[in-house]
């Protein structure tokens, strides 16, 4: 029996960008349905890109849900007409002819594994791989976010490597699991809301895992090149507290209270980095995203919201800036990148260009 295999794609002012996406989709050797989510963009999307992808089906929602709740509303839409599987891929991502049939061949093979995602590309240059397996938290890595090899090679069966978390550019995910675990937690907003996706379907039974193969090609992070640093900063800092507090004492990590206290090494150099960088409007983002964190305030960033003793905050970190600035900081990556001879992934050029 063909599963029914849903492909969700969020778009938030990012409409040249999911008409390549959908351009990448034409063709797939195997079946699978679009819905396109237009995160309340300032233009209506299926008004520009209906006519000409009518095979794609176009919903609007009339607040920006960030990533989360994007793709919630792409997911429910899915559900609610009998999805098996159900893609979430980024709108700024091409993918090649085979990639459904390669995403379903592999759910078919592996069904201990509820959440399965590709060897990530960048779209330039076109044979680096940008993301591959990722381990959460394990106490002799530095970061929370470490890097995990998933070695490229092609089989009949597709290959998988099981890991802890798959990139949400490229995230599939069985229905069973959905209606298991929920839908993702909107209250991260943009940033990390993957993570906690994929480590609470662990935490529910399944497995995870990345495939031996690279099949899509991503721009990356165009929401924030539109939109800015800032942001990154701010969601980076305050949602990572909330993953610790709901992941933090999972088995094999380093525990709640020694990752809140590598939080705040990190935030600290995070912090550090923007203000030798001049990026002072980042820096102050990273304690107001601790800040907002620490109160509990979650969803989408509140920019009129009072936050009485940030100055005070902000003052601390910049004495503690000042004490250690004998010794350059430097910054703890979120994932470990891999290294250049690594980096080379073998395959096609993307189906369409950058």
């Amino acid at each position: 029996m063909t599963p029914n295999v849903w492909i969700v794609l969020v778009d938030f002012n990012g409409i040249e960008d999911t008409r390549k996406c959908l351009r990448s989709l034409v063709g797939q050797t195997a079946p699978a349905r679009v819905v396109v989510v237009d995160n309340a963009s300032r233009t209506n999307v299926a008004d520009v890109l209906a006519v000409e992808f009518p095979w794609a089906e176009f919903v609007r929602s009339d607040v920006n849900g960030g990533w989360a709740g994007g793709n919630n509303f792409g997911m429910k839409h899915a559900l609610a007409r009998g999805a098996d599987w159900m893609i979430l891929l980024n709108n700024d991502t091409v993918v090649g002819p085979d990639f459904t049939a390669r995403m379903t061949a592999a759910g078919a093979a592996h069904p201990a594994f509820g959440m399965i995602g590709p060897v990530i590309r960048f779209l330039a240059p076109p044979h680096e791989v940008q993301t591959d397996g990722v381990k959460f938290n394990r106490p002799q890595k530095p970061g929370f976010f470490q890097r995990h090899p998933v070695p490229l090679q092609t089989t009949t069966v597709p290959g998988i490597v099981e890991i802890d978390i798959v990139n949400g550019c490229c995230l599939m995910v069985r229905s069973d699991v959905v209606r298991t675990i929920g839908l993702i937690d909107e209250e991260f907003f943009l940033i990390h809301e993957e993570s906690d996706f994929c480590l609470r379907c662990q935490a529910a039974g399944y497995k995870n895992g990345v495939l031996t193969e690279a099949l899509v090609w991503h721009k990356g992070s165009s929401s924030f090149l539109r939109e800015g640093k800032r942001l990154q900063r701010y969601f980076d800092a305050r949602n990572l507290l909330r993953l610790i507090g709901k992941h933090g004492s999972r088995p094999g990590s380093r525990g709640l209270l020694r990752s809140y206290g590598h939080h705040l090494r990190y935030a600290f150099h995070r912090f550090a980095v923007e203000r030798e960088k001049k990026f002072d409007d980042s820096a102050a983002a990273v304690i107001e995203g601790l800040y907002d964190g620490l109160i509990g305030r979650w969803g989408m960033y509140a920019k009129q919201a009072r936050r009485p003793g940030l100055r005070l905050a902000t003052w601390f970190f910049d004495q503690l800036l000042h004490v250690s600035s004998g010794k350059k900081p430097v910054p703890e990556p979120t994932t470990e990148i891999a290294s250049s001879s690594e980096r080379t992934a073998v395959g096609p050029a993307p189906p369409i260009s950058a």
